[in-house]
């Protein structure tokens, strides 16, 4: 019944934000007259955050969906970034994360759900949804920083929220560092789990789209920094492509544990 109303919550949060960024272009002169559409939304998203976190913490269901918990974290993370990035107008890009959270949430109703009891579970799937999150968060970075050159080389100002280039290629880089370096620790965790509850190693169909995933993002990764041009001039393209390799690995897999 919680997650419902985290749902209910996060559809109302997303619901606000657009109908204010929406608004907000057509009459700009207005803007004041708006601004209590983005204090509701993000009321509306905070609620839904500090009820997941009841949910998960305080009363603590059986089985949980990993879809809800990445969504919980989702919002964290922006909350937590937005905290330290306020000048980069960061608070719109509220209605992509909401959004984002929304689907997470609704898949997480039905798939994805796995036993809260074991300790080195419990730590692997933290470390996967941390992992999962920096990366699209990464990703969406990489879209913003697409548009925004797009619109620069076109000699149009209007960036796309608002939002610096200069903050969106630094969120898009670290956010995209710090991805990796736990997808590497993600995919350790994978195998080190296998052989604790099977006795051996066994390369299921989670395990080896991790492995995949992190093939791809280590290529990106090295070959980005020893100065291939390619990968340098098409890396927000190709950051963008590997979060949707991890959206349908999540899907197609379901992610069972």
């Amino acid at each position: 019944m919680i997650f419902v109303i985290t749902v209910l919550l996060l559809f109302l949060s997303t619901l606000s934000f657009v109908v204010y960024l929406f608004n907000h272009r057509e009459e700009e002169k207005n803007l004041k007259n708006l601004r209590w559409l983005k204090t509701l939304g993000f009321t509306f998203l905070g609620s839904a955050f500090v009820l997941s976190l009841l949910g998960l913490f305080v009363w603590i269901p059986p089985k949980v969906s990993i879809f809800t918990i990445l969504a919980t974290t989702l919002i964290g993370i922006y909350l937590f970034t937005l905290t330290f990035f306020r000048k980069g107008n960061l608070n719109n890009l509220a209605a992509v994360v909401s959004s984002t959270a929304l689907l997470f949430s609704l898949l997480g109703l039905s798939v994805g759900t796995f036993p809260l009891k074991e300790h080195l579970l419990m730590f692997h799937v933290g470390v996967s949804l941390l992992t999962f999150s920096l990366l699209l968060l990464s990703a969406v970075f990489s879209f913003l920083r697409i548009l925004s050159e797009k619109n620069l080389k076109q000699g149009n100002l209007n960036l796309p929220l608002n939002i610096p280039l200069s903050v969106v290629v630094k969120l898009e880089r670290r956010l995209f560092f710090f991805g990796f370096v736990f997808l590497t620790v993600e995919l350790i965790l994978s195998l080190l789990w296998s052989q604790a509850r099977l006795g051996e190693v066994v390369f299921d169909s989670r395990v080896c789209a991790t492995l995949l995933l992190w093939l791809y993002y280590n290529l990106l990764f090295h070959l980005e920094r020893f100065g291939f041009s390619f990968f340098r001039r098409y890396f927000s393209h190709l950051n963008l492509f590997g979060a949707i390799l991890i959206v349908l690995s999540l899907l197609l897999t379901r992610h069972r544990f």
